[in-house]
């Protein structure tokens, strides 16, 4: 090989890597997906939602038709003719052109208005309901997938740590300070948390898929996902002042415009009991006699056998049902609060107190372990045990931690306020 061949050979390497960082960097996406944009993608993409929104278009549609007014109505009579005598041909005829009105009375048209704007409400009411539903779960995917890639980094950490020590014991074991056991030790340690490592890159993996099912997308619009899980020394709210909202929750909103509406129902079964007016005007010409004259008619129905009572107490019947729907849907709700508050209050306080005193201590404690092993006054089973104690209460805390940004998620669901008394954010904002 000549002197000459080195040097483009070396930069035939150097553009081959070159092509591969632009590779990499061509297929990395440009943007993390963060929470807002999850949640954006979840709401714009299901088929719900935008069914729900046809429903509302439905129901200004019939809005407008229930403020409709009774069409006029044209009649033509012709009649004395086509028969026999005087009466042969049209010669004798009168011909009769009316126009008629009906009046509607008893409020039938306000009623009509009122059930229409209630399924309008009620259409409103269950669109919000189904958002709230989309935001939570997707709330709760999103934390999953942080939970999981922090679950990750700890086992990453881990490995490292028994990485790091299986050299150190080699060292040892050639000076003869121990024995080919505690080596043996060591790289068993390090072999379990790479399987641990490759099992929790699984679970990362089917959480993000979890999480972009929202929106039907694919594992790339999630390879990588902005924000950790945190905590900033916030103060649950008390669970008096979550409760007291209850009613303004969509679910009873809901209720209350299906309320609405059977309360227009009823109305309009009261009116519809009510005759409407009929009044009518016209002209007539008689042929036979080339004369010209007006007409005038009314007419009302009498209500003697039919005053529409079976659909009046139909309705009253429904309305007393839709009011104990309502208030079973808040004492549901209620309850579901308290027991979703019980396990966030809970999951929180073992989170903080894990994260703010437990953590340090393993921490020093596994340093000083450390020390005492270096100057030979503890085993590496001591070591070892130290760095797995570390470990699982890392991993107790980032479960905590996951259980009470998740409950924090569900009473958001629940409720028409923030669980924490000075805001919360489960995630960074996109870098």
């Amino acid at each position: 090989m000549t002197s000459s061949s080195i040097p483009s050979q070396r930069w035939a390497t150097v553009l081959f890597l070159g092509a591969l960082l632009l590779f990499a960097a061509g297929s990395r996406p440009s943007y993390a997906l963060d929470l807002r944009e999850a949640i954006q993608r979840s709401l714009a993409s299901d088929p719900r939602l935008t069914a729900g929104r046809f429903e509302i278009e439905a129901a200004r549609g019939g809005v407008i038709q229930a403020g409709k007014r009774p069409n006029p109505e044209l009649s033509v009579d012709l009649e004395d003719f086509g028969g026999s005598g005087e009466y042969r041909g049209v010669e004798s005829a009168t011909l009769t052109i009316a126009l008629s009105q009906k009046f509607e009375l008893g409020g039938k048209r306000d009623a009509r208005l009122a059930v229409a704007h209630g399924k309008e409400d009620v259409a409103n009411a269950e669109i919000a309901v189904l958002m709230r539903d989309i935001i939570a779960q997707t709330k709760l995917d999103y934390i999953q997938v942080l939970g999981a890639q922090r679950r990750v980094e700890l086992l990453t950490s881990a490995a490292k740590r028994f990485d790091d020590l299986v050299p150190a014991l080699r060292r040892r074991v050639e000076a003869g300070a121990s024995p080919q056991a505690d080596v043996t030790r060591g790289e068993v340690a390090a072999a379990v948390a790479r399987v641990a490592i490759d099992k929790a890159a699984s679970e990362l993996t089917n959480a993000k898929r979890q999480l972009v099912s929202n929106w039907s997308g694919i594992l790339r619009d999630a390879s990588v996902v902005a924000g950790h899980l945190r905590h900033n020394g916030h103060r649950p709210a008390p669970i008096q002042v979550l409760l007291a909202n209850v009613d303004e929750h969509p679910a009873v909103r809901a209720w209350a415009a299906v309320y609405a509406q059977r309360r227009g129902e009823l109305a309009l079964q009261g009116a519809t009991a009510v005759p409407d007016l009929t009044l009518g005007g016209g002209v007539s010409r008689m042929f036979d006699t080339d004369d010209t004259a007006f007409r005038l008619s009314g007419s009302i129905p009498l209500p003697v056998h039919d005053r529409n009572e079976g659909g009046i107490y139909e309705a009253e019947q429904r309305l007393a049902k839709t009011a104990h729907y309502r208030n079973a849907t808040r004492v549901q709700l209620r309850r579901k609060i308290i027991e979703a508050y019980t396990e966030f209050e809970a999951s929180c306080i073992e989170a903080r107190r894990l994260l703010d005193d437990i953590l340090p201590l393993s921490r020093r404690a596994t340093e000083n372990v450390q020390s005492s092993f270096q100057q030979g006054r503890l085993t590496v089973k001591d070591l070892l045990d130290a760095n797995r104690d570390q470990y699982d209460t890392e991993v107790q805390q980032l479960d905590a931690d996951i259980r009470c940004h998740m409950g924090a998620a569900k009473i958001e669901a629940l409720t028409a306020r923030s669980p924490f008394q000075h805001g919360w954010e489960a995630v960074t904002r996109r870098q």
